[in-house]
Formats: structure tokens, sequence, C-alpha cells
């Protein structure tokens, strides 16, 4: 073991966090998967890893990749190269807005910082080298990038120009639909006379070449930038051309992120105080809100439901984005009351569907937020309609929807959303409509009716009220308290089997989530939403009570340390298909492994009904840590340590494994719900 190791907490033979908490240093870079950090500002980012850096983007995440993007963690080859530094023999440290790299080898220290600006469409490698022998040495360090300024290599890079100017290497795609006028540069600025600095284009590579006598040191650094101004170029090399420039951007760096993301809750358990106090916020603002990119998907787009979620997290921590994102969303609606499934800002191409609960978040949102902040402002803020495009039989339908001449405040565009949902009542059983899915898009053949979507219903009306009552709008305030019972009523009567509630109606009638089902006997957020949506009648107490106990019994693995989505998995034996959750193997993601989205709201269900001794078992059970302390565990696990991954597998053959890391909304709902009912202990 490492001596440094000794001084780590959650040491796992591979890595720890410091005693501060808010850095992981990866002592043994042979992780089981890459560990990484995302660094990024709204434009522009980078993902680094322990096997080397990933990719850099700028705009656009999925749309115009600088470098290659390669998740193939079995053959993983780097979109950026080194030589001479993160190379062989490294170390790294994780943090709030940077990664360092520490390297030794023939007896010279190097040591590089990587970070992303906050207000620069620039990433620097801040590099600097000591010469610890008695000779004289000769240092040279590369960098290498594998261009692909666009979306795919395979289809880009013979479109992809270069060429030297006196100090950088410009690199373009003249024949991008989108991004034509962007140039991405490589540029190396250095103080020391003695740093030799050569540009090849064709390999679009930069090498400095610095000679140390014994004990010298020496400083430089690399920029990989983006601009659609030729100028820009001139101006960042001259803002950074000091040794004490490249230093005051670093600290103003990692002084931004601190500001956005530590906190001082002071939490009784040692990892839930860890996640809490900067690494959830992180990873929910500079990956879901900034980069929208992780190691396992490049996505780029935002999703409406996605990123409104995301946001929840940030009401009393940074409520501007949360303003913002609301009013973005709500711009993003079609006359009748649906909404854009995803979209990507750059070019307004965004994909229209039937799903079933995307457009209830913003009265959820919203509601949310003016209720913490008292910000009633927002509700008055007036923004446009979306062109209508009909759908025309298709069940999606990707286009570039722009803004029409139509415009209504925020208050209304949500009680559009909320009227419209409610429109999508079956009159048979007073369930909602699923469409072609609800929160669980692999739920896209059963077009019949959600139960949990009932359930959010319920919950959305109750918040919504308060904002109809600030608008002093009480007829509605009785229409929705009306809803409410009517909605109540039907799943009491269509809905709950034995110990529990139901998941769905298929539309020919027949249940899932029953007993009666050979699969999926039991899912949990009809549980969890059961009690979050209805908590306040207190004749249905024992109901409640025993639902969360039927998923206790057939959901939550502690074995494992897992809380299973649904119960048993989907495979094959039903006569009605679900969807393409059967695509999964049984086990794997939706399909009966943990969603630790989902597993967020079972805990929140037991804070709502003050079991906080199960609430907190389950937000332990659940946190990344716990899953990697040791190297036994973090070997089963096997993905980051101190991010929140999407999903864990109850696979037979890979029980206890991560999924996707970084790029889930559930590190945003594991943060506001220890806001909620852990922070400064309330209980």
């Amino acid at each position: 073991m490492d001596k440094e190791g000794l001084d780590l907490r959650a040491f796992n033979m591979y890595g720890g966090f410091n005693q501060a908490g808010d850095e992981y240093h990866i002592l043994n870079t042979k992780t089981p998967v890459p560990w990484c950090n995302v660094m990024a500002n709204e434009r522009f980012g980078t993902i680094v890893s322990s096997y080397g850096t990933v990719y850099s983007y700028y705009k656009n995440s999925q749309s115009f990749k600088i470098s290659n993007w390669c998740n193939d963690w079995i053959s993983f080859k780097q979109g950026e190269t080194f030589e001479g530094i993160y190379d062989k023999n490294y170390n790294l440290v994780y943090g709030f807005g940077y990664s360092k790299v520490k390297q030794e080898d023939d007896d010279v220290e190097k040591e590089m910082d990587i970070f992303v600006s906050s207000d620069e469409d620039i990433k620097l490698h801040r590099i600097m080298l000591k010469n610890v022998s008695k000779d004289k040495k000769v240092v040279s360090i590369s960098y290498c990038i594998d261009a692909v300024m666009g979306v795919v290599k395979d289809v880009n890079r013979n479109y992809v120009l270069s060429k030297k100017t006196d100090n950088a290497i410009e690199i373009k795609n003249p024949y991008s639909l989108e991004f034509s006028n962007c140039i991405a540069y490589i540029t190396a600025l250095a103080n020391s006379k003695e740093c030799k600095i050569e540009y090849l284009p064709n390999e679009y590579k930069v090498s400095v070449s610095v000679e140390l006598e014994r004990e010298e040191q020496a400083e430089f650094t690399i920029i990989l930038g983006c601009t659609e101004n030729i100028e820009d170029i001139n101006r960042i090399q001259e803002k950074y051309s000091t040794v004490e420039d490249i230093k005051s951007e670093y600290d103003k760096t990692i002084d931004y992120w601190r500001r956005l993301v530590v906190k001082k809750m002071k939490l009784e358990d040692e990892y839930l105080n860890i996640l809490a106090n900067g690494w959830l916020l992180y990873q929910t603002i500079v990956c879901r809100l900034f980069a929208r990119s992780g190691f396992y998907q490049s996505g780029g787009a935002i999703g409406y439901r996605d990123q409104l979620q995301d946001t929840l997290a940030l009401i009393s921590t940074w409520p501007d984005k949360t303003r913002q994102q609301i009013i973005l969303n709500a711009s993003k609606q079609f006359e009748q009351g649906d909404v854009l499934h995803w979209w990507h800002e750059h070019s307004g191409a965004g994909i229209r569907t039937y799903f079933s609960d995307d457009y209830l978040w913003l009265p959820y949102v919203l509601s949310e937020y003016v209720n913490r902040t008292g910000d009633i402002s927002v509700l008055n803020e007036k923004t446009p309609y979306l062109e209508d495009k009909p759908m025309n039989g298709n069940r999606e339908v990707y286009d570039v929807y722009k803004n029409i001449d139509k415009y209504d405040t925020v208050y209304e565009h949500a009680k559009k959303a909320i009227n419209y949902a409610l429109t999508r009542v079956n009159d048979k059983n007073g369930l909602l409509k699923i469409g072609d899915g609800d929160w669980n898009d692999g739920f896209s053949n059963i077009r019949g009716e959600s139960v949990w979507l009932t359930f959010f219903m319920i919950s959305v009306l109750n918040k919504f009220i308060y904002l109809a009552n600030m608008k002093f709008e009480y007829e509605l305030v009785k229409e929705y308290e009306d809803k409410i019972e009517e909605l109540k009523k039907s799943l009491l009567e269509n809905a709950w089997d034995t110990d529990h509630f139901v998941r769905a109606f298929f539309e020919n009638g027949e249940i899932l989530g029953s007993y009666a089902n050979k699969e999926c006997k039991v899912d949990l957020i009809s549980q969890a939403w059961a009690v979050i949506a209805m908590v306040e009648d207190k004749t249905l107490h024992d109901r409640l009570e025993k639902c969360l106990e039927t998923a206790d019994k057939y959901l939550v693995d502690r074995k494992l340390g897992i809380v299973k989505l649904l119960y048993p998995a989907f495979n094959n034996a039903e006569k009605n298909n679900p969807g393409y959750i059967r695509a999964y193997v049984p086990g794997i993601r939706e399909n009966g492994g943990q969603y630790t989205h989902a597993a967020v709201w079972l805990s929140k269900a037991y804070f709502e009904i003050n079991n906080y001794k199960k609430g907190e078992e389950i937000l332990k059970m659940i946190n990344p840590i716990s899953h990697s302390d040791t190297k036994e565990k973090a070997d089963v696990y096997m993905v980051e340590p101190y991010v929140v991954a999407a999903d864990i597998y109850s696979n037979d053959e890979h029980p206890g494994r991560g999924g996707w890391t970084w790029y889930t909304g559930s590190s945003g709902w594991l943060y506001k719900v220890i806001e909620d009912y852990l922070a400064d202990n309330k209980k």
C-alpha cells in the first residue's frame, strides 16, 4: 500500500477521499473500468479518466466533439494523448473543476493540472516539471488530439482541415452543417526561453521540450480551445501569457466550483456527509446541466423532464439556475399542452412524442421553486409556444421546432400542462393514459394507463393548488381538489392488489404489477409515489405502510445493498409485451436492477411517513461509497465511488455491479432528499 493511502478515507487500494472529502485520489489507475472526472462550463467541456483523456467538445457534447469519444472500456482508445506525462505510472487527483496528474520517471517530477475555465471556452493543461537528479535533463511533453470536429470520427474526419500559425494549430470542419465557422485550436504558452515548442498540424500535435539543470523547475501550459472568432486565439494567448495568469485562472476556477457545490451539512453518516457536501451537486451541475455527457453516454440534448428535475436540487443553492430552466422549458411547449421530450438548444431540433409525464414536471418544479423561494415574479414571465407540427400517425417526430408569436405566462404554461394531462384520463378506470411511456421509458408498448402517473398527477395538483391560491383562482382550486379525490378513488378501487399498488394497465385492460403476473409482480415507484402523493390522507395510513412493507420485502436486497425497480424481471414469460424494457437482460438497468433514481424516491417515501430510520437506511445502502470502500467491494461494484451510478445490477452473473455513472438524474434527487430531510438533523 502506498503510504498516502493510509491517510485516505474509504481507501480501497485503488484510491480514496482526502480528509476534507473534496478530492478523490487514485493511486492505482488500473481501476476495474475507467474512473472519470467531468470538467465543463456551459459551452465547453472535457472528460478525463484513469485510463487517459476521454474527449473534449464545444457547444454540444453530442453534435460537436473536438476529439474522439470512446465508451468502450475494454478496448478504450483515448481521444487525446500525452507523451511524457499522463502516460505511465501516474496517480490522479479529482476535485471540483480540476484534475491533477502526478508522475515521476527518470528522476523528473511531473505534475499537470487539467481544468476548464469557468468563462472561457478552453481547457488548460498546466504542466510543472522538476529535475530531482544530479544531472541535466531534457524533458519533452507532447499533446495530440484525435480530431473529429463533428458527431462521429468515421463521418467527419475526412473533412477536417488544419494549419499551423505562428503559435498555434487551427482546426476546422468547413463542411459541418451547424459548426462550419467553429475553429478549434491548440497552443502552448511558456515563459522560459529554454522551452522549445513545435507544432505538427497534420498530427494535431504540439510538443514542448525543456532543458533542466539539477533541481531546476519549469512550468508551461498547453491549451485546447474552440471559438467562432479567430481573434479569440490571440486574445487567449495574451490573457494567459504568464505563469501568474495561469495560476490565477486555476484558483478562480476552483473558487467558482467551491462556491457552487461545497456545502456545510453536518450529517451523522460519514459517507453521506462526503457525498452531500460537494460531490452530488458537482455531478448534477457539471455533468447533467453543463456537459450533458459522460463516459457511457454523450447525449448533448436537454431533456424536458431531466433538466427540470436536476434543478430541483439547486433551489436553495443556485435558485437562479432553477428559474432559468423553468422559463426555458416553458418555451418548449405546444399550444395543446404537450412538450418536446428533448431538444438541442443550438439548433432547435428536438423530438415530439407521446410520453406522458414530461409536461407535468413543469408545474411540479415551478410549484416547488415558488414555495421554497417565494419568488412569485417567475409566474408572470412570458414565454412563447412552439409551432405545431402534427405527428401524422407517427409515435415520435424529430424535427426543428421554432417558437411562434404567441406567448403565455409561465403560470399559464404550467396550468396548460396540467389541464392537458387531465384530458388524458380513461373514463373506464379513471387513470391517466401512459402514452408511449411515463417515467419508465421502457414501458413503450403498454398504451393503456399508468398507476404511477396518476399518483404523480395527484402530487402535482397538490403542489399547484398553492400557486392557484396565490393567483386567487379559487374555482380552479376547488376543481383540482375535486379531481384529487376522484383520482384517489379510482386508484383505490382499481389499482390495489392485496398489499401493494399495481403499476399499469395494458390497452386490453390486463394488469401489470400484480401478483397475477409472472413478471413484474411488484414495481417500486407505484409504492413510493403512493406515499408521496397521499401521505396527508390519514385514512390511508395503514395501506401506505403496507405497500412500503411489500416494497421492502420484494425489492430491497440488503445482501447486495440495492433497491430493485421491479420484481421479478421480465424474461419473455408474459403474453403482453410492455416494451423495450425486455431488451435488457433480466437484472440489468430498468429490468429488475436498481434504478437509483427510483431507489431515492423510496427513501423519500419513508421520510414522508416520518420513518427516518428506514429512509436513512436506504440512502446509506445506495451510497456509492458504501459499495466501494474496500478492494473486494470495489472489484464487484467496478465504477466510481465518488459519483452516483444510474443503475446497479441484480443479474446473477454480475450481482452488485454498477452501471453507467455521472450522467444520471439520481444525483440531484439524492441531494434534494438529503437536504430536505437530513440537513441540520431534520428529524
